[in-house]
């Protein structure tokens, strides 16, 4: 028989006595969380047909646009962010509590030395030593402290601890997903406003060529005024456009540096290349589990509702007796002319406390009500978590295919134009026009190709949204073609 059970084993038919002192409330219901809502539907109608995979093996997910400046842009961001640095060090203070709640599953061991000099009150109620003087000296080389865990409260607080531990984790990985695709959003939307700054450029050089021309055949009697008075206004809005496209330009650039925990001439450095092919993200075949493994906003509002389930099993633990025991050994003399070592000064105890709850003026129930109560909101939030996940799965989905059919509508219409400026060159070359009419076919070219280069940054940034919904986990599939 073990210490602790020969300790405790006389107390145990009075603890099954007293047990029901402190009655436990039912509740007769409680949140549930949801299963996935049924989108396969959904996802069969709007995803492509070719990207749809068995597995999902590329948690890197920026990296299926091959872009190695891209690369480097996150890369420097996941390791400079304060912000991420800010859920890095809240997961460390959540170890450091689990830790903490493992350490009460042990019994303590501690020395105690205590000197003190006293004199007490003849008229005390101590007569037998009223009015002395004395010292006394309190050597305890061994404390033992050890809580008999008899109803689960302190392995149900480790786990909580755990449980919470892990969601804190979960939402560092969300911030990292956020600010991952933050980044790659940024990037391709500042790759498509170079691509415009650069057009817009050519826009108005071509519109002042333009404007020339036109001036000068207003001086000979070739043109109208107001033909000449829209070609000054193309002039004005061609320079209104390129100075926004570059501010935008300069904008991006310093969200880039910002989000890598850089100054704004950090973001001057960017390397811009020109816009990847568009790729199509591979969804699994399995989509609704895959969104419950992937998205770490999900898993963290999961974890949070287990370690809110543990909590109510701590708060329950508390209507029970509360069992501690207690010992130590070593020396104590009450006067210091006594030998300390003597055999006499030994002194040792050794047993355990039982602390009843009676009546604690409705303090546990509250506690307890308390603590269902935030379980339910940690289920309702998963729920919430649950369905936004599914809305923005599903919303993502829509918007690559809206940009799939603009890309390919706007794709032909540049043909088009493009085509409309070779028959202007010949008829130019023929004889048959006169440079305005090449300037005039080549500016409507310029702006049908900056629409094109919008509309593909929206469409790579659309990609990223997608990722972003899914969590992360992705294979490469081959680039479409804008026809495709």
């Amino acid at each position: 028989m073990t210490l602790t059970r020969w300790l405790v084993r006389p107390l145990a038919p009075m603890m099954l006595l007293l047990v029901g002192c402190a009655p436990v409330s039912e509740r007769p219901e409680r949140a549930a969380m949801r299963a996935v809502p049924a989108f396969g539907a959904t996802v069969a109608e709007l995803a492509p047909q070719a990207a749809v995979s068995g597995t999902a093996a590329l948690p890197e997910w920026w990296r299926l646009f091959g872009d190695s400046e891209l690369n480097r842009l996150v890369g420097e961001a996941l390791s400079g962010n304060p912000g991420l640095k800010t859920a890095e060090a809240r997961l460390r203070e959540s170890q450091s509590l689990v830790d903490r709640a493992g350490a009460e599953l042990y019994p303590t061991l501690s020395s105690r030395v205590t000197f003190a000099a006293e004199r007490f009150s003849a008229t005390d109620v101590q007569l037998r030593l009223a009015g002395d003087n004395f010292r006394h000296l309190l050597v305890d080389p061994l404390v033992l402290r050890y809580h008999l865990d008899f109803w689960g409260q302190d392995r149900a607080r480790l786990q909580q601890s755990i449980a919470h531990s892990l969601a804190i984790a979960a939402e560092r990985d969300d911030a990292r997903l956020l600010l991952a695709a933050s980044v790659a959003a940024a990037y391709f939307e500042l790759q498509a406003a170079e691509e415009q700054a650069r057009l817009a450029r050519d826009v108005v050089a071509d519109a002042t060529a333009l404007q020339a021309l036109e001036q000068s055949r207003w001086g000979s009697g070739l043109t109208t005024k107001p033909l000449l008075l829209r070609t000054q206004a193309a002039v004005e809005e061609a320079v209104q456009l390129s100075a926004g496209t570059e501010a935008t330009v300069r904008v991006l650039r310093n969200l880039l540096a910002n989000l890598a925990g850089q100054g704004p001439d950090w973001g001057r450095s960017i390397r811009i290349g020109e816009l990847p092919p568009e790729s199509v993200p591979a969804l699994p075949v399995e989509l609704p589990l895959h969104l419950l493994a992937s998205r770490p906003d999900l898993r963290a509002a999961r974890l949070e509702a287990e370690s809110a389930a543990e909590a109510i099993e701590v708060a329950r633990t508390a209507f029970y007796p509360d069992v501690n025991l207690v010992g130590f050994a070593g020396l104590h003399t009450v006067t210091l002319t006594d030998v300390l070592f003597h055999g006499s000064s030994l002194a040792y105890a050794v047993g355990p406390t039982v602390t009843f709850p009676l009546f604690e003026g409705g303090r546990l129930q509250a506690a307890l009500t308390e603590r269902e109560a935030l379980y339910d909101l940690a289920v309702e939030r998963y729920n919430d978590t649950l369905l936004r996940a599914v809305r923005e799965t599903a919303d993502a989905l829509v918007r690559l295919r809206e940009w799939d059919a603009k890309l390919d509508e706007q794709a032909r219409l540049l043909a088009e134009t493009e085509e409309a400026q070779r028959v202007a060159e010949a008829t130019v070359s023929a004889g048959l026009g006169d440079r305005t009419v090449g300037l005039r076919a080549r500016l409507d070219v310029l702006v049908m190709c900056s629409r094109l280069a919008e509309l593909r940054g929206r469409r790579l940034r659309a990609s990223v949204a997608l990722c972003q919904a899914m969590g992360s986990g992705w294979r490469r599939l081959p680039a479409r073609s804008p026809a495709s």
